[in-house]
């Protein structure tokens, strides 16, 4: 059992019978009344962030979470499959979970997988990938009044804006966030 007021960033704790990831805590100690610690926390069932102040000398559950590296294999509509490279045992994520990531996510590439009671629960994001565009427009010269950016699609088949001198071939880096 961890103390609130020792709450930090990056700290897995179980809270209303859900694992949650602290994304952002402060701690404020005001000086008439008692302490106490906000907390922005992501529900690795739900994927949903969600604010909360933990009041001084309350007590929270810190998980025991294990970190596995397990390759991509496909999508579906609503879950995503990962095998363990090991044992080739197969594992299913919900897409809601992935969000947005799930755009930027290529099959057959490895991925860092949030490990509880011997199952996944959530996944660990590069802050960076790596991917090839696909198809994008050619520049138009003097088209730059208004900005300096065209669409591209990436291998991935997300669709984002880059800047003009980025040609169909070229692997950019993108933050998934």
């Amino acid at each position: 059992m961890a103390q609130t007021d020792q709450l930090k960033k990056s700290i897995f704790i179980m809270f209303n019978n859900e694992p949650y990831f602290i994304t952002d805590a402060e701690f404020y100690s005001p000086g008439k009344g008692s302490a106490f610690t906000r907390v922005k926390m992501k529900n690795l069932n739900t994927g949903r962030v969600i604010p909360f102040t933990f009041k001084s000398g309350e007590r929270v559950e810190e998980l025991d979470v294990n970190f596995k590296t397990m390759q991509f294999l496909y999508s579906d509509t609503n879950i995503s499959t990962f095998m363990d490279p090991t044992n080739y045992e197969q594992f299913s994520l919900s897409n809601d979970l992935l969000g947005n990531y799930l755009k930027y996510m290529k099959a057959g590439s490895d991925y860092i997988l949030i490990v509880y009671n011997e199952q996944p629960i959530s996944i660990k994001f590069p802050p960076q990938v790596v991917l090839e565009v696909t198809e994008t427009s050619a520049a138009v010269k003097g088209n730059t009044a208004n900005s300096a950016t065209k669409e591209a699609t990436l291998e991935t088949g997300a669709v984002i804006q880059v800047p003009l001198f980025i040609d169909m071939g070229t692997k950019i880096k993108v933050d998934p966030e």
